[in-house]
This record gives C-alpha cells, structure tokens and sequence, in this order.
C-alpha cells in the first residue's frame, strides 16, 4: 500500500483546482505556526511524530491546518489551469512538505460555528460544530512563554483532559484545533498523558493579507458521526474507494491481497487520534 501513496496525494490535491471559484469571504491578517507533536500509536510511546500546523486569523473568519496543506494548495491553486498535469506533478510535490492531515478547520467568530473540511477521494465534506462546545476552567497560575505572560485554563474535550496556555497581551480568542472560548490566544496546550500538544512556533503579522474563500455550496454537509464513518471506510480499504470513483487498477496475481493485508496491519498501529469521542 505504500507505494501507492503518491497516487493517492496526487488525486487528492489535482481535486483542489476548482476552488479558484470561490468568492473571497475575508482577508487573513496573521498567521500563528504551532509544532504540533504527538503519539499516534496509544501503545508505543517510542513512536512521537511531530508536525508545523498553522493558523491564519481574520477578522470574522480564522483557518487552521498542517502547513503541508496550506501551502500545497496555495502551489496548486496558484497554477495556471492549463499546466496542471501529472507531468507537472513531481515538480509541485516536491515543493510541498509531507503532510499527515489534510483537513481545513474553519471557525466564523461571529456566527459562533465551527466548520471542520476535508476531502475523501472526489466528496469535499464539512460539518459544523458550535463554538461554545468547549468548556474552560481558568486558573490562576501564570508562566512565561515566548516573553508572554501565560495563564492556565483546562478542559474536558473529546476524550481528553488538556492544559491550556494562553496570553491575555494577545486578545484573540483563538488557537490550534479546533480550541478557542479563552480570553486570549492559546500558546500551548497539551492533554495529560502527552498525547497530542501544540506549542507556539512564531507569531506573525502578514504584510500582505492573504484573501481566504469559504463557499458552503462546495462541501457535502453531513454530520460528524457520518464523516466518521466515511472515512473509516475509506482508511479499510483505500484502493476500493478510489475504484469506486471509476479507477482501476492492475496487480499481478495475490498483489493486491498481500498489500491490503500490509495497510491493516498499518492501520493497527494508527490507533490515538486527536478525538476519542
């Protein structure tokens, strides 16, 4: 299964080229990076994976995701439509950073809604949470990170206890993930077992805004239990999937078996995501 891997990125991001359509909805003024780090295997604390995530703030829109994706789409998207082939494929990727999320998380302040995105083979799904779902404990403890004087809050979310680190002195209540509630940005947070955390890399005021397009017509929009669900058929049996979608494809006798039983076994070891429940 892992050499098909390029087949799949390559799919996934030659289905971005259509966005250019989207109207503009508001202009991204700082973008905040995270070292996003974490165990994806609940069973082997030898197997930490760490990642650059970041966050672009609006005015009334904030967007966070890998910086893989970011700038993977802003390559694709920048590209005349005529030059996008899988000629000019190689070229792209290797511009790209590797990335192991490729979802967009949307939070419209104003609206007080959340939009989680991502692709699953040709569907764009999106589905929508509250804002207010997160529930904050503020302490008084403070600390300093970065030169920032932090406070610390914690909260129950999605099967995790986490600590949260915030600055008052940055009066955005936002942060990674889909976090936000507090009054301030979130420079840290992890949960207790060390799972999964995000710290603050850099912080930056762009010089030019970066127009963001978020067009709710585009997005399938379903539920967070079906998306679950949908993407769990899809993690199974990938190759299935994208068959379905009209590919095909030519294994010499018991390749394809021996490779899908390789990907399960993969799989067993992909067993802590962010969201327990």
């Amino acid at each position: 299964m892992r050499h098909l891997i390029p087949l799949f990125t390559f799919f996934a991001l030659s289905c971005c080229w259509s966005q250019n359509s989207e109207k503009v909805t508001d202009n991204l003024e700082y973008k905040i990076t995270y070292l996003m780090t974490y165990q994806i295997d609940s069973t082997n604390i030898q197997r930490v994976e760490s990642e650059e995530m970041v966050l672009y703030i609006g005015n009334n829109i904030s967007r966070f995701s890998s910086a893989g994706k970011a700038i993977g789409d802003s390559l694709m998207n920048s590209i005349d439509r005529k030059s996008k082939s899988q000629a000019n494929y190689a070229k792209i990727q290797s511009q790209i950073p590797p990335t192991s999320f490729d979802y967009y998380i949307y939070k419209r302040i104003p609206e007080g809604k959340l939009s989680f995105t991502r692709k699953i083979v040709k569907d764009n799904f999106k589905y929508i949470e509250d804002l207010d779902k997160i529930k904050w404990n503020i302490d008084a403890d403070t600390k300093k990170i970065n030169s920032y004087k932090v406070q610390k809050a914690t909260t129950y979310y999605a099967g995790r206890n986490y600590t949260a680190w915030f600055t008052s002195e940055i009066p955005i209540s936002d942060g990674p993930y889909k976090f936000n509630g507090l009054p301030g940005l979130i420079l840290k947070i992890s949960d207790n077992k060390n799972h999964y955390s995000f710290e603050l890399l850099k912080l930056q005021k762009l010089e030019i805004p970066i127009s963001i397009s978020f067009n709710e017509k585009a997005y399938i929009s379903t539920t967070k239990e079906r998306f679950k669900r949908v993407k769990k058929e899809y993690d199974i049996d990938p190759i299935a999937a994208l068959e379905r979608t009209g590919m095909s494809f030519s294994f010499p006798s018991g390749e394809r078996q021996r490779m899908q039983k390789e990907h399960l076994e993969e799989l067993k070891n992909q067993n802590n995501p962010i969201e327990l429940e």
